[in-house]
């Protein structure tokens, strides 16, 4: 049997019930009145601009994790294939910004600055 959602109109009170199809709405458990109405249950309705939002997010935080490791050619790769499937104002702001700048060559380098020696003796 499913859970329901309602809300009594005359004191606002909001309360969930179980019941079986085709029965009559619950009496409010604060007031007793009868005047209660079925809530939609949030989990109930699919919001394409909340998946493509999300989807967007996970898109520009795996570009960024491959311009932390410093795999720019990779970042530019994957936004430009994820710009044909999601087209998004900040999918595609990033791929052209990325699209200008030019990989660093040999990669990152890190050189020592100073080196100490112990003299023996």
């Amino acid at each position: 049997m499913p859970i329901y959602e309602f809300t009594c109109e005359d004191c606002g009170c909001k309360f969930e019930s179980i019941m079986k199809h085709g029965e009559d709405f619950p009496p409010c458990p604060e007031c007793g009145s009868a005047n209660v109405i079925k809530v939609p249950s949030v989990f109930g309705f699919v919001d394409r601009t909340a998946r493509v939002a999300e989807r967007e997010r996970a898109i520009l935080k795996r570009a960024r994790d491959y311009l932390i490791d410093g795999k720019v050619r990779d970042a530019q790769r994957f936004l430009q294939k994820a710009k044909e499937f999601y087209p998004t104002d900040r999918i595609k702001k990033l791929s052209d910004k990325l699209a200008e700048r030019k990989p660093v060559k040999g990669g990152y380098v890190s050189r020592t600055e100073v080196v100490i020696k112990k003299k023996k003796g």
